[in-house]
């Protein structure tokens, strides 16, 4: 085992000065320098019984050996005679003071520090008897009662998962309080701190890590991955934590804290956001002097003044599900219709999709996306519209493609207004081509149209001979509420013509995508030009509408039987 000194009369004595600061047995190992992360594992009991081992070393008349490796070990593991000191609080000993200097107290209101004599830090004088460096994260937050809590969070909400990764936001302020007891540690004990910074010690996330990533792995049943897409974000909040980095605002090295100050939306009204994170305090501890450190924070850190907190939450990669619908109903709207509160369709496509797929992968909530959209009266046929669905953190992701086609049959049986097909799971990047080339795609349309006066043949087959078309299109009178006012230009590819009776003939278009094509017929008050009132002298309307094709190759055909 590799500690910062070798001397064990100075490793007693460090180890006496971390305990009386107020330091755990985790923290008090990580400022001894171990780094091997076996020793870590440890239950708090036997982190405890490791320390007071350190503590309890004699150099005077007892060789070095009095606790090496082995019996360090030996310790961890086995500690059936070691008694629960406060519930896996701080060890508490009782270290005589070198001196009976006053020591230095900050208030409450402000980052003000003020002389107290006879006042130590001790759990009299303070709120909260939490570790002084790590803010009882290291303590409370790394033991089996802490871990089972998580786990059963996990089990409530249902996540499935084959894997998991585990992610730590500690408080910012924990880099002061470990800056603040390397500079205590450097002043008593200048022979060993003297080149050493905060960063020579072991991480707080790294060795909660150590201590409950193996545990966690035995409670969930899952190894670890950082790849995994279920992780487990645990948010360690401290209240006073921007109120102790308040002082680096002041200053005048830093840049980043200096144009703070400076930025007049920070001087207008104090924001509780995030103004300190791990970048900038980290940067202002290294630029800033000793000297002037200590005197703006306590050194050694004072007890923490409120309990720390966890926010424990999961998260399930979002899972995207691509397919195909068919629309058969004039009455049914594509997404929720509801305007000032009040529904007006019963229904929607998007609801009658997504209900059967939430119901499976139980997600906080899905996002449909399709490629163009169809009005409530406009059927929907051919091969379909292709659609993506996508499921923010799902409680479930993996599926077999036997499933999601049980999925689908659930679906269509459910409802004859729809049909859904190629129902599968896709890749986020896949999803981009429902929104590439836009414009170019082609799609066909069947509408049934009328006119004033009897239509001819030769006025028909006028209309059938038009190709490339080049029509002009301002925003629709019907969407100017949701689209932009504009003129796009837009081609008919093709026009096909079939006669019903004098009044009444069908046309089969192939359009490039976006163009309006009851516009087109009608004219919408001559904002498109040319349209079928133009080219056929007479006023003409149309009746109804059919999409008969979705020419995009996507998603993959997927055979349903």
């Amino acid at each position: 085992m590799t500690l910062f000194t070798s001397d064990t009369t100075v490793i007693a004595n460090i180890t006496k000065e971390l305990v009386s600061c107020g330091c755990c047995a985790r923290c008090t190992m990580r400022y001894l320098g171990l780094k091997d992360m076996a020793l870590y594992k440890g239950n708090y009991k036997e982190m405890q019984t490791m320390v007071e081992q350190y503590m309890n070393i004699k150099s005077d008349d007892e060789s070095p050996s009095t606790v090496n490796d082995a019996n360090i070990k030996d310790t961890v593991g086995g500690t059936d005679d070691v008694k629960d000191i406060n519930n896996t609080q701080s060890v508490v000993v009782e270290v005589k003071k070198e001196n009976d200097d006053a020591c230095a107290i900050q208030t409450d209101d402000s980052n003000e520090v003020i002389d107290k004599s006879n006042d130590t830090n001790t759990e009299s004088s303070t709120k909260c008897k939490a570790c002084v460096v790590c803010l009882g994260i290291l303590q409370h937050f790394a033991e089996d009662e802490f871990l089972k809590k998580v786990q059963s969070n996990i089990e409530n909400e249902g996540f499935c998962y084959t894997l998991y990764m585990c992610s730590l936001m500690i408080p910012v302020c924990v880099i002061l309080r470990e800056h603040a007891m390397m500079l205590h540690l450097k002043e008593k004990f200048s022979s060993v701190y003297g080149n050493k910074t905060y960063l020579d010690i072991s991480a707080v996330k790294d060795v909660w890590k150590w201590r409950c990533g193996p545990v966690l792995c035995d409670l969930l049943q899952a190894p670890f991955d950082v790849k995994s897409p279920f992780d487990i974000t645990l948010t360690f909040l401290y209240q006073n934590s921007n109120k102790e980095c308040s002082f680096l605002l002041d200053n005048p090295d830093n840049d980043t804290f200096r144009k703070r100050k400076q930025d007049r939306r920070y001087n207008r009204k104090k924001p509780n956001f995030a103004v300190y994170n791990r970048a900038n305090v980290s940067k202002a501890v290294k630029d800033m002097p000793e000297d002037d450190f200590k005197r703006s924070y306590q050194c050694p850190p004072l007890y923490p003044r409120f309990d720390t907190t966890c926010d424990i939450k999961c998260q399930n990669e979002n899972v995207f599900l691509g397919g195909r619908y068919n629309k058969y109903s004039r009455i049914l709207s594509q997404s929720p219709w509801i305007i000032e509160g009040v529904r007006k369709s019963e229904s929607s496509v998007e609801e009658l999709i997504c209900t059967e797929i939430n119901n499976n992968f139980q997600p906080d909530s899905s996002k449909f996306s399709s490629s163009g959209r169809e009005d409530v009266d406009v059927l929907m046929l051919g091969n379909g519209r292709p659609f993506v669905v996508e499921l923010m953190n799902p409680r479930r992701r993996e599926f077999s493609q036997e499933e999601i086609n049980n999925m689908q049959k659930t679906l269509n049986s459910s409802t004859e207004d729809i049909k859904c097909s190629d129902l599968q799971i896709v890749s986020k990047d896949d999803t981009n081509i429902l929104k590439e080339g836009e414009i170019d795609k082609v799609k066909k349309y069947r509408a049934l149209c009328w006119c004033k006066e009897p239509v001819t043949d030769e006025q028909l087959h006028k209309l059938s001979s038009l190709k490339e078309l080049t029509i002009l299109q301002k925003t629709p009178i019907r969407v100017l509420h949701r689209r932009p006012l504009a003129t796009r230009d837009r081609i008919i590819h093709n026009i096909c013509t079939e006669r019903i009776d004098n009044h009444h003939f069908r046309i089969d278009m192939s359009t490039q995508a976006g163009t309006y094509v009851k516009e087109f017929v009608h004219g919408d008050f001559g904002r498109t030009k040319p349209n079928l009132n133009i080219l056929l002298g007479q006023d003409c309307d149309i009746l109804e509408l059919d999409v008969t094709a979705v020419e995009l190759d996507w998603p993959k055909k997927i055979d349903s039987t």
